[in-house]
């Protein structure tokens, strides 16, 4: 981008006499020369030089003129800045201003400090009108092109924000936050998570993050929810989705008296014996066309509505056919039960009636749930809107399957893995590819990232190894919350939860561990209940209690096993049989678990949990459970 600018050189004396103007002329050589130490920092181009008295009204209307109609980025005035009665530029310029930016005049005025004390006696203005930047620079030369370079490095940014270029303005934060990681990096005893790049030896031995409780995680996903955003969606395409809005019926539901039976509608006071057929009632046929009197039926299917003039059937096997004609339809049949008023009748909105509640908010749409939509008139229906959720794998020894394998590699099964599972409960993800190891890297892929998702769930890089950055760049270049860094659990005790706010919306970033194992085991712990929660989804796990097939030796933190539950009687619990090895990287030990068995951590008073034991185990999905 290149920054406009307008010069306005402010004397009585230039004004009379153009060619004595050295400082408006030195400003538009700084701003225009390739060589000089302005283009080092950005591009200029000077779109207005003028030169004006010492004259409040003609000050004030050239700044109104640049800036409302010229729309230039930058003005910079020089000179009437100083003690004497005809310095008005300060005056000027404040009655022109939206904003001051003190900031920027203090700046100037500590650089001519350094230089000379008579710096004090400056009393020049900066400050913004629209989308201007106007600065008061000093009249002589040499103090106009030194106040200047003192705080160009600022201008750009400055223009940035002043034009709302949100893009150049994210990237300038970032840029900021690496020069200050890097230089706190440089120190052996910093006091903060930064990168260990280039300070291998010194690195943190011990993690900063204090180690929590699951049921201090709870906590703070208790805390987050649906932030009410809704869309309104096809009934063909919300199976699984959240209703955002209690649901009540369209209509009664039978809208008519129906038919519970095959048989004949009948006046029920005529009692048994014989009856005349008038015909026949199909379901979908209009009642009002049939009229009963005594002594007459009509044949009716079940569902069919019921005529206005019957009030009972009659099952097909409580009658007795007497006479047919040659048609071979029925003209006459015998009644041999006597009916009741109401018999075999639905009422009208004897299921459900028009206006009642049907389902409440937040309820997960499901088969049932869809029918019972369909049954009271809905086609569409208003559900919470769901989060974009992305899944970043990072790791310099990643590659993606497919590729020939290279030395020190392994193939990224994380990706898809957590992409699946997400799948199942429901969710669609955006693969967001492999990140390096690499802070720039990294940052430019997370920075991409949150301009595309709302979650963000990470895998890898979280440990005490020096190129695990995820944690450091979160908070020092996206200014993240890291809810917190550690859980005292097995297997992932490094996952991390952190929340931002980036170009005004809500971020959330769930850090899996890299090993697939505690991605796989964190995932169904960490990242499905917060992504269930944002969608409205306020539903717990199913937990029940397991007996243990084998023995267990109990680790310090507690353990979340992979098992297979079977159930071999009804009338007992089911047993748990372990998927086998229990280390982290042994991606076999998810093959066929369907829970997850709840182990306590270990203490001096228990050490191991023995065969025929229960605990408690968390159900990953019914439908992959053995009965």
């Amino acid at each position: 981008m290149v920054i406009t600018f307008g010069v306005l050189t402010i004397s009585d004396t230039c004004a009379d006499d153009p060619v004595k103007d050295k400082s408006g002329l030195e400003l538009r050589n700084l701003i225009e020369n390739a060589d000089s130490e302005i283009n080092n920092v950005f591009k200029g181009q000077v779109l207005e030089y003028k030169i004006v008295p010492d004259n409040e009204d003609k000050i004030m209307k050239i700044l109104k003129q640049w800036s409302d109609k010229l729309k230039i980025n930058v003005i910079l005035t020089t000179g009437g800045t100083g003690f004497s009665a005809r310095d008005n530029t300060p005056e000027a310029t404040k009655k022109v201003i939206e904003k001051e930016a003190p900031g920027l005049s203090i700046a100037m005025l500590n650089f001519s400090l350094k230089i000379t004390p008579l710096a004090v006696l400056s009393r020049g203005v900066c400050g913004i009108r629209k989308e201007t930047l106007i600065i008061n620079l000093p009249g002589s030369p040499k103090a106009a092109k030194e106040n200047l370079l003192a705080i160009v490095k600022t201008i750009p940014h400055a223009v940035d924000l002043i034009i709302n270029n949100k893009n150049n303005v994210i990237k300038t934060h970032e840029e900021v936050q690496r020069a200050k990681i890097k230089h706190e990096c440089s120190h052996v005893n910093h006091s903060d998570d930064s990168f260990k790049v280039g300070n291998v030896a010194n690195r943190r031995r011990t993690s900063p993050w204090p180690m929590i409780s699951m049921e201090e995680v709870a906590e703070i996903f208790n805390n987050i929810k649906w932030n009410n955003e809704t869309e309104t969606v096809d009934l063909w395409k919300c199976h699984g989705r959240i209703l955002s809005k209690d649901i009540f019926s369209l209509c009664d539901l039978p809208p008519f008296p129906a038919s519970i039976k095959d048989g004949y509608a009948v006046i029920a006071s005529d009692g048994d014996g014989l009856r005349q057929v008038l015909g026949g009632l199909e379901a979908g046929d209009t009642p009002s066309l049939v009229k009963l009197s005594s002594g007459f039926c009509v044949r009716i299917n079940t569902g069919a509505p019921v005529p206005d003039s019957a009030n009972a059937v009659v099952q097909v096997e409580d009658t007795k056919l007497v006479s047919k004609n040659e048609f071979n339809e029925e003209t006459e049949i015998e009644i041999l039960v006597k009916p009741s008023e109401g018999q075999d009748i639905r009422p009208i909105a004897s299921d459900i009636r028009k206006d009642e509640l049907v389902l409440r908010k937040f309820t997960k749409i499901g088969a049932a749930e869809l029918g019972i939509l369909t049954s009271c008139g809905y086609s569409k229906v208003q559900v919470t809107k769901v989060p974009v959720i992305g899944i970043l794998s990072t790791g310099n020894e990643l590659q993606t399957a497919g590729e020939i394998p290279k030395p020190g590699h392994v193939y990224d099964s994380n990706k898809i893995t957590l992409m699946m599972l997400l799948r199942e409960y429901g969710y669609d993800s955006i693969d967001l590819g492999i990140a390096r190891d690499d802070e720039s890297v990294m940052i430019k892929v997370m920075r991409d990232a949150f301009d595309k998702v709302d979650v963000l769930i990470t895998t890898g890089s979280l440990s005490m190894g020096d190129r695990d950055l995820v944690k450091p760049i979160l908070t020092q270049v996206f200014g993240t919350k890291i809810h917190f860094g550690r859980v005292n659990m097995k297997p992932g005790k490094p996952t991390a939860f952190a929340t931002c706010v980036y170009n005004n919306i809500n971020k959330y970033i769930v850090c899996l561990p890299g090993n697939p194992v505690s991605a796989t085991v964190t995932a169904h712990l960490f990242a499905i209940p917060l992504i269930n929660r944002l969608s409205g989804n306020y539903s717990k796990p199913t937990i029940v209690q397991a007996q243990v097939s084998s023995s267990y030796r109990l680790d310090p933190r507690p353990e979340y096993a992979r098992v297979i539950l079977q159930w071999s009687d009804p009338e007992k619990i089911p047993v748990a049989y372990s998927t086998g090895n229990q280390i982290s990287s042994k991606l076999l030990s998810c093959k066929h678990a369907n829970a997850l068995l709840m182990l306590p951590g270990r203490t001096d008073e228990r050490k191991d949990v023995k065969e025929g034991e229960s605990v408690p185990a968390m159900l990953l999905g019914f439908d992959q459970i053995n009965f």
